[in-house]
């Protein structure tokens, strides 16, 4: 687990550093590039290949696939970014994913212990994330998922006792945690609500705590804790509507 959790840092370490899923990185991935296509293109789905070598240890770390578009009218055609693949520590494995649609981001995953499985998934629409999905176990089943509206989080759901159904709720309001919600007995359902603390992390700083140290399941609640669920805010029904991502 210790080993995990260190390669879990190193590689978080690694994606800030370049700068992933931000705007810029996003926006430099659609340029045109000058290199040329390997002689392996069309290997995969009929796309084309170009690699890469950022570190120059004579090993190609980055595989861009290409589509090839015909433009009316014109000689020459256009070549769409399609999917790109990383290896971050120079393994010789790939450890992230990104796939495009009609030049935009939509999909970006993340391996983050080095063993050849995805264990992020973050999901776009219009070049602005709308889910995750993490696999905090590494048993290739995700377990925390995060919804955001806006590019904000207000909401995130988890999987605590690893049998497949959330069992923990978190509500944000303007970035800080609102409300929480806890199934006590296992039927998917919450069973009781409880407010957030006035002096509440922001989101970005709670969840990443909350995530390096899972909570453990909780105690049976009072009944009357059952009663308490306050009701749903409109930034939370809002973002059910953009919980499902377009593939």
């Amino acid at each position: 687990m210790f080993r995990r959790t260190y390669a879990t840092l190193f590689t978080l370490l690694i994606i800030l550093s370049v700068g992933f899923g931000c705007a810029d990185k996003n926006k430099e991935a659609m340029q045109k590039d000058s290199s040329e296509f390997s002689n392996k293109g069309n290997n995969k789905d009929g796309l084309l290949l170009k690699e890469f070598d950022l570190n120059a240890d004579g090993v190609m770390d980055v595989f861009k696939y290409y589509s090839y578009k015909k433009v009316e009218g014109q000689a020459k055609g256009d070549y769409i970014l399609e999917e790109r693949e990383m290896d971050l520590n120079g393994d010789g494995r790939i450890d992230s994913w990104t796939v495009f649609k009609d030049e935009e981001i939509k999909k970006e995953s993340f391996d983050l212990d080095f063993d050849g499985r995805m264990d992020t998934v973050d999901y776009y629409a219009k070049g602005v994330v709308i889910k995750k999905e993490i696999d905090f176990q590494f048993d290739e089943r995700p377990d925390i998922f995060k919804y955001y509206l806006k590019g904000q989080l207000v909401r995130k759901e988890r999987d605590r006792n690893n049998d497949g159904r959330i069992d923990y709720w978190e509500y944000y309001e303007g970035g800080n945690i609102d409300r929480i919600g806890i199934d006590h007995d296992g039927d998917g359902k919450v069973d009781s609500w409880r407010q957030a603390t006035p002096e509440a992390k922001p989101a970005a700083v709670e969840e990443a705590a909350s995530e390096a140290a899972p909570e453990a399941a909780p105690e049976a609640a009072p009944a009357e804790a059952a009663e308490a669920k306050p009701a749903e805010q409109p930034a939370a029904e809002e973002a059910k509507a953009e919980e499902t991502p377009a593939e």
